[in-house]
């Protein structure tokens, strides 16, 4: 099978790989299904990305792509790859431009038995309050140029003080929330002009949101100690920065 116009070998049903060629250093290997290649692959050039990554020094074992793989800056989005210490490069968009882009898994309190009949509704009101897309805004109010640079400082308490969330929420965040050298003196004003009114959006791209239930527990001591169940009603949100952590990496390239 071809994608971009490199050779993809099935390994299994859900990996393939880009041989070695020319002067890649290692073979490209993409978390992906059959169906996913001729309607998602086809379309752009993530496949010749995860080849441009084979060819960086230092590269260890594979280039490799997750299944949320769509084209990127430099390194597909998805794109993963090990590197040695002292032969490796560091590259900030395999890292991301969307400064603290990540996924959190929120538990709840609810089994999914609890909102049986009330998912339709739940959806909608997700969708009504959570803005998504490219350029999303509105979230909450317009903050301040002093309000953001109080993010910046205080991160996830900001948060907690202005009612989205409490204090118990700090103590399972790492770092509590908050990196203590931040300094938002070194950010630029157009960095913060654009995070304004984007604090609490979601975005586009591979940013999700979504309501999933812990459908099996593998390990119960290590579940029992993150407070999950079988059966329990969970949110796993994919989100970052925005524009102004993408201005921050663009104004320090």
């Amino acid at each position: 099978m071809h994608a971009s116009g490199f050779e993809l070998n099935k390994i299994h049903d859900y990996l393939w790989e880009v041989p070695l060629q020319g002067k890649m250093k290692v073979p490209g290997r993409i978390y992906t299904s059959h169906q996913m290649i001729e309607k998602h692959l086809q379309e752009d050039e993530s496949v010749k990305q995860v080849v441009n990554v084979a060819h960086l020094p230092g590269i260890q074992k594979y280039s490799l792509a997750m299944p949320d793989i769509h084209w990127g800056y430099g390194f597909p989005i998805g794109g993963v790859a090990a590197m040695d210490i002292d032969e490796g490069v560091i590259s900030p968009g395999g890292v991301g431009y969307d400064i603290n882009c990540g996924v959190r898994l929120i538990r709840t309190n609810l089994k999914a038995s609890d909102i049986r009949g009330r998912m339709k509704k739940l959806i909608e009101d997700l969708f009504r309050t959570v803005p998504t897309g490219v350029g999303s805004s509105g979230a909450i109010r317009k903050l301040s140029p002093s309000e953001i640079k109080k993010i910046l400082k205080n991160g996830a308490a900001w948060a907690v003080e202005n009612g989205f969330g409490d204090q118990t929420d700090l103590e399972y965040t790492e770092e509590n929330g908050c990196m203590k050298q931040a300094d938002p003196d070194v950010v630029s004003q157009r960095a913060i002009e654009r995070g304004r009114d984007q604090a609490g959006t979601l975005g586009s791209g591979n940013h999700f949101l979504e309501v999933q239930m812990v459908d099996e527990v593998y390990d119960a001591d290590i579940a029992g100690k993150f407070g999950l169940f079988e059966g329990q009603l969970t949110i796993t949100i994919h989100t970052g920065s925005r524009g102004l952590g993408y201005q921050v990496c663009d104004d320090y390239l």
